[in-house]
């Protein structure tokens, strides 16, 4: 009698409808929706990709509007050194001039927002030991990425200086005025390799040259 009943059970079983296990209850229309929750998941995705893209595309909206408004930024500076290394601890120095212009493109990496542009200026230094005859002078020409701080900068670059390769670090700070900027600042310029006009200037051709001026910088946004 129990095998009966187990037959029976297990035949009523296999016998009912798959509908009758899969399906969700009937709403008020009458109508049966099937693999609802599968669907919702995938709305939920769907949702949250959108959600992803809204950001994104905001994410890149906003730096579009903030890198137009910067606009072509111009910087002017004058700057004097004021610490050397030993190499030119003999040589007597000259205010330089430079301007610079960075691009109204403003790129994100990591949080950190930065622009491109280039640097064109003056350097010079005389020696001061007799016969005062060797002098060390010319024009530098870099590109640079600037990395704006509120009302102030921090630069990179690397380009020539004179007919050496060389590098510079800037950093200053100020305030704004519209259109207009006014910073004070430091700079360490670095003679990377050595060129035909370091090899003439000394006896004995340094490995390096390096230095930091002191100086200020008027800025402009067109």
């Amino acid at each position: 009698m129990i095998k009966f009943l187990i037959w029976i059970f297990i035949s009523f079983m296999i016998l009912i409808p798959s509908n009758l296990i899969y399906a969700q209850d009937v709403d008020e229309d009458g109508e049966m929706f099937w693999g609802d929750d599968e669907e919702y998941e995938d709305d939920e995705e769907y949702e949250d990709d959108e959600e992803y893209e809204d950001d994104y595309d905001s994410e890149d909206i906003n730096l579009a509007d903030e890198a137009e408004n910067m606009g072509w930024s111009i910087d002017i500076s004058g700057s004097a050194p004021r610490f050397v290394n030993e190499s030119l601890m003999n040589w007597n120095s000259s205010i330089n001039l430079r301007a610079s212009i960075e691009a109204p493109f403003l790129m994100q990496l990591m949080g950190m927002r930065f622009r491109f542009g280039a640097e064109f200026g003056t350097f010079g230094f005389e020696d001061a030991l007799p016969p005062k005859t060797a002098e060390l002078k010319g024009i530098t020409a870099m590109g640079i990425t600037s990395f704006p701080v509120g009302p102030g900068k921090i630069k990179l670059g690397i380009g020539v200086i004179g007919s050496s390769v060389g590098s510079m670090f800037e950093s200053s700070y100020g305030f704004k005025i519209g259109s207009l900027s006014l910073r004070l600042g430091v700079r360490y310029a670095k003679v990377l390799t050595p060129g035909s006009d370091v090899k003439e200037a000394f006896v004995v051709e340094p490995e390096t040259l390096n230095w930091m001026d002191g100086l200020v910088a008027v800025g402009i946004s067109l």
